[in-house]
């Protein structure tokens, strides 16, 4: 790892603000590893931890082939540490926002990055699936160096011809809460008719949710470091933050899906947004909260249990699917996921007009 040079390369987004990436540079000198991930049949669990996201991701790619393009935009809820916002970028080249009150932090998957480009022949043994040392974004390393291409050769600067520099893009974020006062104040703004007055009162929201999240100065995985003790310098605040108001605006105006996984207290939110916004949705409940959210109830009683839950989010909408995601379930990590697909919202439509004829 002393042997990357990792450096940040400046690239300009559709609104004309900086977005950074990391430019990955490879010089050879790196001692190949004697071993590969350690064997361990038993750990079903760790197993399954490691690969989750890139199930969500199948997940995805499978059903909401339309909303995901290089011309989309996902909003990406409680992305924590921003893993499936980065997959996204980086691997399919599509834009996702990480709306999260934390800042996102990439070091691990940067950490991987580096490792496998610098070590080709252990890539190819993590990238065999059915295997115990099999490592999703091994597979997809291919994936990464082709869009680092594509990306050099759009904005004109090539790419050295031994193809050993990478350029790996941090996926924008926005530092919020997606819960009940944002979904009211979108609301709010979305039934009125958009004058300044209207946008004096988001502007209002914005800045108290600001304000409120700026005196978290807690980094995802810990406190905010420019540069770690491998030399991998980590994005910082500014890097592809959106910060005003008028531009989450306009990011919450264009998305095309909405996911969330295990996105704990905005679970809940996280649908009401995409119901209001009429955007396709992919939601996986896991953690209840009984006693933050005390208004839930179900056949009169309180929301109490993970399948309780999943019965009172799927009662707000009517063509609401629900699916099992290929990967091991825990008391900690549900993996039902909830979803609507774009024809679902554009039946809705026609079933209203239907009923104005009528």
């Amino acid at each position: 790892m002393s042997d990357l040079m990792l450096s940040f390369d400046s690239a300009i987004n559709a609104e004309g603000a900086p977005q950074r990436c990391v430019v990955i540079e490879k010089n050879k000198a790196s001692k190949p590893p004697d071993y590969t991930i350690p064997r361990n049949d038993n750990s079903v669990r760790a197993y399954s931890k490691r690969n989750r996201i890139y199930v969500l991701r199948d997940f995805l790619l499978r059903n909401f082939p339309a909303s995901l393009t290089p011309r989309s935009t996902i909003l990406d809820v409680a992305g924590g540490r921003g893993d499936l916002s980065w997959i996204l970028r980086n691997i399919d080249g599509i834009d996702a926002i990480i709306a999260d009150p934390r800042v996102p932090n990439h070091r691990s998957l940067l950490k991987s990055v580096t490792f496998l480009v610098d070590h080709p022949e252990e890539a190819n043994v993590r990238a065999v699936e059915g295997l115990p040392t099999y490592q999703p974004l091994a597979k997809l390393l291919p994936r990464i160096l082709a869009n680092s291409a594509a990306s050099a050769a759009a904005r004109g600067t090539g790419q050295r011809s031994d193809d050993q520099d990478l350029r790996i893009f941090s996926p924008k974020f926005m530092r919020i809460h997606v819960d009940n006062t944002l979904v009211e104040a979108l609301r709010k703004f979305l039934s009125s008719s958009g004058s300044a007055v209207d946008l004096r009162d988001w502007d209002a929201y914005w800045q108290a949710e600001r304000c409120k999240v700026e005196s978290n100065k807690v980094y995802y995985g810990g406190t905010l470091p420019t540069k770690n003790t491998t030399g991998t310098i980590i994005d910082g605040e500014g890097c592809g933050q959106i910060a005003g108001a008028r531009m989450a605006l306009r990011a919450f105006q264009s998305l095309d899906l909405i996911v969330g996984f295990h996105p704990d207290q905005a679970t809940e939110a996280t649908i009401d947004l995409a119901l209001l916004l009429k955007v396709p949705f992919a939601v996986v409940p896991c953690c209840v909260f009984p006693k933050e959210f005390p208004g839930r109830t179900l056949n009169g009683q309180r929301v109490r249990a993970h399948n309780e839950l999943v019965e009172y989010l799927c009662r707000k909408h009517d063509k609401i699917r629900t699916e099992k995601l290929p990967f091991v379930e825990t008391d900690t990590a549900k993996n039902v996921v909830l979803y609507m697909l774009k024809e679902d919202f554009e039946m809705q439509w026609l079933n209203s007009r239907h009923d104005e004829v009528e």
